[in-house]
Formats: structure tokens, C-alpha cells, sequence
């Protein structure tokens, strides 16, 4: 079950746009020539469209290939010959100058088709080394893990990067599974290169670490190193104007943080740790409610510093609930008119969406309500218990 969602589909108005673009040349050069035969079938009728094929070669270039554009400039060039050449009340220096312009057109848009192929495949390959660094980072989940029905999305707010600062992971033991969601403070490379660290943090201690507070502590710890050797390497933002940046403090506490919800299940038992991420929702029948922490813990990078054992909350499920974990993405969605998405009343109209397709119908859902503006990263997990009690 792969993070990335992919491309949206294209909308049908962009479907119409694109082939009347890709036909719009070539009713034009029909157009002229149509023109052209009434011309000269009407007698004395002087007709001067030639100066219409000159858009032509540009609008197939808007849309259309190299071999397209070309094909169309031709065509062009063609008509613009014959149109000019009949045309007995022109002179030479009139038809000379009609048919330089078409034929300008027709090079310029060429090349322009030609350099947007070239950056269209440039633009491929970027996308296709940020989809491995995103598989490096990002490990796809299972489907099934013991009684766990797992289900997992992740959408980049920038499409073209796809990839971006949230993060995720299971780790599955012996007689529970953990779990991490993050979302990374900033965006771009540093993003992916704090989620990496915690991830990688998360993977060796889950493993080893007796409870979810010395596994947050650690993840703790790895985010704070990281911004320190950040200011060792001398790695600073760039000014916003043309002023010397003020240097970055060692220990300043607000240049890199992660928030995030560690979490380990356990049969009937939930257990999580929440580091200053929005809370989950707990899915249990006809209900829908948050599971809140009863104490706000700071974020990765700040927590270590501040507590020696964090607090973890404890909860019992049911066979059949599910739980969902989220980013901010999800909760800070807001609408044209500054609205936040309404995330409890969505999710109790889709509960009766199977687990594998709920976290594809909150995500469109959350498109619609930004207009297709995803503003930020958006990760969705979301974990069923289809165990049984246990027999006493």
C-alpha cells in the first residue's frame, strides 16, 4: 500500500481545454483556406486572412509535442505561401513580410515546444529520484499486521516534489506493534532529512526500548543533534532581504521540532504518547471522538529537554474499532473563506467506508473543501483491531 496517492485526475474542463487547443490550429489553417475559395470564387471579392495563420504555429505550441507543433508550422507555412502568393493586389514586399512573420512564429514556437519537452523530462526525472528517496524514507506499510488492518496515504502539497516533511512507520513485535506520525516543522530537503533521522531513530528503538517514553525521548534526542550539527556545518537560512542574517543559536529550541504521536497496540490495549500533534480519532461504532491527551508534551527536539519520563495515555478499544492518525494537513485544511475542514463530522459520514478506502475518501474530501488547495502535506493512517477479547 504505497504512500503517495499519485497525479489527481485531470477535470473535465481541462480535458476540453487541452483538445481545443491541440484543434484550434489546424480550423484555423482549414479556416484561411476556406477563405481563400470563396475568394476566388467571389469575383472582385479581395479577402486578406493570411495574417491569421500566424497565431496558429503558437497555439499548438501552448499544448502540443515538438513533432505536433512542427506539423502544424508546416501547414502554416504552406498556406501562408499559397494565400500570399495569390494574392495579386500585394506586393512583393507585403507578401515577403506576411510570410517571414508566419514563418518567425513557426521556429519560435518549435523551439518553445522543444525546450518544454526538454524540462518536461527533466521534470521526470526529479520526480522519479524524489519517488525513491520518498520509498528510502517512507517504507510501505502492510496491509495486515496480526489482527491490525492497516491503511496508509501521503500526499505532497507540492505535487511536482512529491514528497515532503510528514512521516510514518510500524514496527512489529513479538506481542504488540508501534507506530509513528510525524509532521516535520519547514518543508524541502531539511524536511526529509529530519523525518529520515527520526524514522531511523524510531525503527532501532521500537525494537529495543521497553516503553513509548524512552522511544519518544530518543526520536527526541536525534531531531536535537541534527539541528546541532546543523549550526556546527554552518548550515543557515538565507536572508529575506538584502540585511546580514542574524546567526542561528546552538540551543535556540525553536529552529527544529517535530510533532508527533507515538503509539503502541496491544491487543485491546492503546497506548500513546502525544508530542504535540492533533489528536486521533477514535472510530468505535457510531461514535467518533478524539482521543485527547491529558497532558501536552512538547514536540520532538524540545521534549528530552523538558521531561525525564513522558506521560503515556492508555485506552481500551473494542474488536472492529479503528483508530485514525493524522497530520496537519488534515486539521488545518481551510476553505476559500478561512474555515477549518470539519474533520469529526466527515469522518462519521464515511463510517461505513471499508478501511482500505476510507483514507482516500477523507483525503478527496478534504480536497474539495480547500478547492483542489492542498496547503500543506497531508499523512493519514489508520489501524482496525480485528482481534477477539481475550479469554480470561
Amino acid at each position: 500500500m504505497h504512500a503517495n496517492r499519485g497525479e489527481p485526475d485531470e477535470t473535465p474542463k481541462v480535458r476540453i481545454y487541452d483538445r481545443a487547443l491541440l484543434v484550434l490550429p489546424w480550423l484555423l489553417i482549414l479556416g484561411v483556406f476556406v477563405a481563400e475559395l470563396v475568394r476566388e470564387l467571389a469575383s472582385g471579392e479581395e479577402l486578406q486572412v493570411g495574417s491569421l495563420l500566424s497565431p496558429a504555429p503558437a497555439l499548438a505550441a501552448i499544448r502540443g509535442g515538438r513533432r505536433a507543433v512542427l506539423t502544424v508550422s508546416l501547414a502554416a507555412s504552406a498556406a501562408a505561401f499559397y494565400t500570399f502568393a495569390s494574392h495579386e493586389t500585394l506586393s512583393a514586399s507585403q507578401r515577403s513580410t506576411s510570410l517571414s512573420a508566419v514563418l518567425v512564429v513557426s521556429v519560435a514556437s518549435v523551439s518553445a515546444a522543444n525546450l518544454r519537452e526538454r524540462r518536461a523530462a527533466q521534470l521526470t526525472q526529479v520526480q522519479r529520484v524524489a519517488e525513491a528517496a520518498q520509498l528510502a524514507v517512507l517504507r510501505p506499510m502492510p496491509q495486515q499486521v496480526g489482527d491490525l488492518r492497516l491503511a496508509v496515504r501521503y500526499v505532497a502539497a507540492e505535487s511536482e516534489a512529491r514528497i515532503g516533511g510528514d512521516l510514518y512507520e510500524a514496527v512489529v513485535r513479538p506481542h504488540s506493534t508501534r507506530f509513528i506520525i510525524g509532521d516535520v516543522r519547514g518543508k524541502g530537503l531539511p524536511a526529509i532529512r529530519t523525518a529520515a533521522a527520526v524514522l531511523g531513530t524510531f525503527r532501532e528503538a521500537a525494537q529495543y526500548e521497553p516503553t513509548l517514553s524512552r522511544i519518544a525521548i530518543r526520536c527526541s534526542e536525534s531531531v536535537a543533534r541534527l539541528d546541532r550539527s546543523s549550526v556546527e556545518n554552518g548550515q543557515q537560512p538565507p536572508p529575506r532581504s538584502g540585511r546580514q542574517a542574524p546567526p542561528r543559536v546552538a540551543d535556540d529550541p525553536a529552529e527544529l521540532f517535530v510533532t508527533a504521536i507515538v503509539l503502541e497496540i496491544e491487543g485491546p490495549v492503546l497506548r500513546l504518547v502525544n508530542l504535540g500533534h492533533p489528536a486521533p480519532l477514535l472510530l468505535s461504532g457510531p461514535a467518533v471522538e478524539y482521543v485527547r491527551p491529558a497532558e501536552y508534551v512538547p514536540p520532538l527536539g524540545l521534549a528530552h529537554q523538558l521531561y525525564e519520563d513522558l506521560p503515556a495515555q492508555v485506552h481500551a478499544w473494542r474488536p472492529g474499532d479503528r483508530l485514525l492518525l493524522y497530520t496537519d494537513g488534515i486539521a488545518e485544511a481551510r476553505d476559500r473563506n478561512g474555515q477549518f475542514f470539519p474533520l469529526v463530522e466527515c469522518v462519521s459520514s464515511l463510517l461505513g467506508t471499508p478501511t482500505g478506502q476510507l483514507p482516500d475518501a477523507l483525503l478527496r474530501a478534504v480536497d474539495r473543501h480547500g478547492g483542489q488547495r492542498l496547503k500543506d502535506d497531508a499523512a493519514v493512517l489508520l489501524v482496525e483491531w480485528r482481534g477477539e477479547w481475550p479469554v480470561e
